[in-house]
């Protein structure tokens, strides 16, 4: 049996895999929904369908916490005994991890371009289109997109040969992703206060704060890059963009500094992975 059937296998011989199908299904109704309720709510307020579109960007990042667990607990292998003989006997470390970065990076793909599809086709019969999506930037995002995804699945890789248990392997990850942003939230404050900057706009703490800079260069945030998907023609002649509810000029390269420190730790991550579980005691 090829290692990509039994991934598939294990995946959706139980909840885990059809929960993650269901909650990408979900955040396409909820999506709709929401659209919905608005417009019959406030007859002053049109809804376009690309609002409808950032509705279901929201709506699916619980979808992608649960990715996250997914490609943890796979990663996680070796948590698991007998898994662990299995897949040892019959195939190299090479080409288990491979494989598992050949499998959970498509799907994760595919789920989401099937649900993005068609809560874009049932929200163009709905709702107002008279702002297209500018299919440029649409094509600019997507690419940004699997570069992440493709990091996403390395970072897990990574965290999960740091530890064999699943939960401290999903600890380590969500501190990455969410510890270090948290940590400069609460550091920028108290870094201006100290040097008497505390007083500067909130705008302009970026610009100022050291520990703000640093988190410029954070990995994770290339995920921001998601934004980019919904840039309409209107927003390209105005050369503004909502970034979370905020409208910033359009830079294609916004996040140019995350995304090269992801392209470099990404095969690090990999090959540190592939040293550690080939040494690994079972």
């Amino acid at each position: 049996m090829n290692l990509w059937k039994v991934e598939l296998l294990q995946l959706f011989r139980g909840w885990r895999g059809w929960t993650l199908v269901f909650l990408f299904l979900l955040a396409s109704i909820l999506a709709v929904l929401i659209g919905f309720l608005i417009d019959r709510s406030n007859a002053s307020e049109v809804v376009g369908y690309v609002e409808v579109l950032e509705f279901y960007m929201l709506c699916s990042i619980p979808a992608g916490f649960l990715f996250i667990g997914l490609v943890v607990s796979s990663m996680s292998f070796d948590s698991n005994q007998n898994l662990s003989i299995f897949l040892r006997l019959r195939f190299s470390f090479q080409k288990i991890l491979l494989t598992k970065l050949g499998v959970y990076v498509p799907l994760s793909e595919i789920l989401f371009l099937s649900t993005f599809g068609l809560t874009f086709l049932v929200s163009i019969l709905m709702f107002d289109t008279s702002d297209p999506i500018s299919f440029k930037w649409f094509v600019f995002g997507y690419l940004f997109r699997i570069f992440g995804s493709i990091f996403w699945v390395c970072l897990i890789t990574f965290t999960s040969a740091v530890f064999k248990s699943t939960v401290a392997s999903l600890l380590l990850t969500l501190a990455i992703i969410f510890g270090f942003p948290i940590l400069v939230g609460v550091a920028t404050p108290i870094e201006l206060a100290a040097r008497g900057l505390l007083e500067t706009s909130p705008n302009e703490w970026e610009e100022i704060s050291y520990a703000a800079k640093i988190n410029d260069w954070w990995p994770t945030n290339v995920s921001d890059t998601d934004t980019f998907l919904t840039v309409t023609d209107s927003e390209v002649v105005a050369n503004k963009h909502s970034v979370y509810f905020e409208d910033t000029e359009l830079d294609p390269w916004f996040r140019l500094k995350p995304f090269i420190i992801s392209l470099c730790l990404a095969p690090l991550m990999m090959l540190y992975a592939l040293r550690t579980y080939s040494r690994r005691e079972i």
